[in-house]
């Protein structure tokens, strides 16, 4: 079979202290004003300084919104928006984590858009491309800077959706590691997992191709192996190099591929607990892969192998359940959760049915899945994700 890719990306620039070069590239985007969104934390760091004065040096003005809050909803983008309306701004600049840069993309599109932000949820549903965008990542874990997906909790029925539009894909994706060295070490884990999974759901779904398959597998070697030197050592910036380079290359992955089914059930629950995106995708990973071992075992196998486990002499089973074991040792050894309980959410029948019902909804990403689902498998899936020691 022959097989038809499509490849899309941002203008990257990664590099030590490229956030200096900031301001060139958005005059080069015809900027004169500009509006930074910024978690709350970065504004009072170093960081911002150096964003300003690579802005000053070329002699462009800007406005800063910081209200931003973790998992935002679709509230926080109309305070942005209403912001950026009144002040007419040209460019617009995400710095900071997952949330600020999605919040970013859509006060950019709104601008050129009508309607609100819950009309845009699905799958090509902003028409027009917002003002230009650039994404300054603080952490490495989302891959937003290189998506076209924003992700908020729908105040109307307190479900996390996606936004999915080529036209919210960033122009400049400008990544400094330095930025991330001050990243504590909860963050900078579940950050880190989120990568992982950003290049392993991909590489296990229908849509995986050759290019994004070997970007996914040298993406989980990277984050394997620094991760959890990272974590220990915040300080250390060749981890904290290593770190940035595998969550881009895992969100070119995510951007091209896609997530699956670990991101369709992660989304009610995480919307129910408010709890950060990370962290419940690892409580609920493992069983998730579980189910669908059958169905990849030969890339399973080399999941295992790019996590540095030795496979010589194991059958293709025995390979793709070392990989399962391997991303379980990963999660636990930097403190997260591999399960529900863990998460600290409640066992309760209804609430499991309804979580099932409300992934089983989000087919855009189920269609990607290696096996079909029904709401009763997702049911199963929760429940050992529960039962999981």
């Amino acid at each position: 079979m022959f097989q038809t890719i499509q490849f899309n990306t941002p203008l990257i620039i990664f590099g030590m202290d490229t956030v200096n070069q900031i301001g060139k590239h958005a005059k080069n985007l015809g900027a004169g004003r500009v509006l930074i969104v910024a978690d709350p934390g970065f504004v009072k760091g170093e960081g911002l300084e150096r964003v300003a004065s690579s802005l000053k040096g070329e002699s462009l003005s800007f406005e800063i919104f910081d209200r931003i809050e973790p998992e935002p909803s679709t509230d926080v983008v109309k305070g942005a928006y209403e912001v950026a309306r009144k002040g007419n701004f040209d460019v617009f600049i995400g710095v900071g984590g997952g949330s600020t840069m999605d919040v970013t993309k859509m006060a950019s599109a709104l601008m050129t858009n009508t309607g609100s932000p819950h009309d845009f949820f699905g799958v090509e549903k902003v028409k027009t491309r917002g003002k230009p965008t650039i994404m300054v990542p603080t952490t490495s874990g989302t891959g937003a800077e290189v998506t076209k997906h924003a992700i908020f909790l729908d105040t109307k029925d307190n479900v996390k959706k996606a936004v999915a539009s080529v036209n919210i894909l960033p122009d400049v994706a400008l990544v400094d590691p330095m930025l991330a060295a001050s990243c504590p070490p909860h963050v900078t884990a579940s950050t880190g997992l989120d990568a992982f999974i950003h290049a392993a759901e991909p590489f296990l779904s229908k849509m995986a191709n050759p290019l994004t398959d070997a970007i996914a597998l040298q993406a989980i070697r990277i984050i394997t192996r620094w991760l959890g030197p990272a974590v220990a050592d915040g300080g250390n910036l060749e981890a904290r190099y290593y770190m940035s380079l595998g969550s881009l290359m895992a969100g070119l992955v995510l951007h091209n591929s896609g997530t699956s089914l670990v991101h369709a059930i992660a989304y009610p629950i995480g919307g129910e607990y408010h709890t950060s995106h990370g962290v419940t995708l690892c409580a609920i990973l493992v069983a998730c892969f579980e189910y669908i071992v059958m169905a990849k075992q030969e890339k399973f196998a080399q999941l295992a192998e790019a996590m540095g486990e030795s496979v010589d002499g194991l059958s293709q089973r025995e390979a793709a359940h070392r990989a399962l074991d391997a991303i379980d040792y990963l999660v636990r050894s930097v403190g997260l959760p591999t399960n529900l309980r863990e998460l600290g959410t409640v066992k309760e029948e209804s609430r499991i049915k309804r979580w099932a019902v409300d992934a089983h909804k989000e087919q855009r990403l189920l269609s990607r899945c290696a096996r079909q689902l029904s709401v009763e498998d997702i049911e199963k899936i929760i429940e050992r994700a529960f039962e999981k020691e």
